[in-house]
């Protein structure tokens, strides 16, 4: 008798021992490490500075394509910015804007017709200095385009 409780405590153990294993595994964005990823397609940002990249969605989550995303140096020379136009997930890459801006002085906006910036969430890893910038943009309905 005492065997089988035995037995049954070491099943028990077991389990909760993998599933803990599972439970502690990082957070991965479409099966992958973004930042990893995104750090590595891009090389070693050494040239070209920091990219940035990200979604542009609606207040539900709901992706929001061919939305126009225009990064800007804050306090730099005219002309030192870079548009482009999300997907159809709502997902863009903008890369490094030059190896000597610092990637907090630039500015990212979204836009698109009858849409108004909601919230911006911006997101950075703090252990690799040259890794890619996340930033979110959250848009709200502004009403009916005419």
């Amino acid at each position: 008798m005492k065997m089988k409780s035995w037995i049954g405590m070491s099943s028990v153990a077991a389990l909760g021992l993998v599933a803990s294993a599972f439970i502690s595994l990082p957070a991965f964005a479409n099966g992958g490490d973004f930042f990893n990823e995104l750090s590595e397609s891009w090389g070693a940002n050494a040239d070209t500075g920091v990219p940035f990249f990200g979604w542009v969605r609606d207040a539900h989550g709901k992706a929001i394509p061919r939305a126009i995303v225009t990064a800007t140096v804050v306090g730099g020379v005219d002309g030192e910015a870079v548009t482009i136009i999300s997907d159809n997930l709502g997902h863009f890459k903008i890369p490094g804007l030059g190896k000597d801006v610092d990637p907090k002085k630039v500015l990212v906006e979204c836009a698109k017709a009858g849409y108004r910036t909601a919230a911006m969430d911006r997101r950075t890893m703090r252990t690799m200095p040259k890794a890619p910038v996340e930033v979110d943009c959250r848009m709200q309905q502004t009403g009916p385009i005419s």
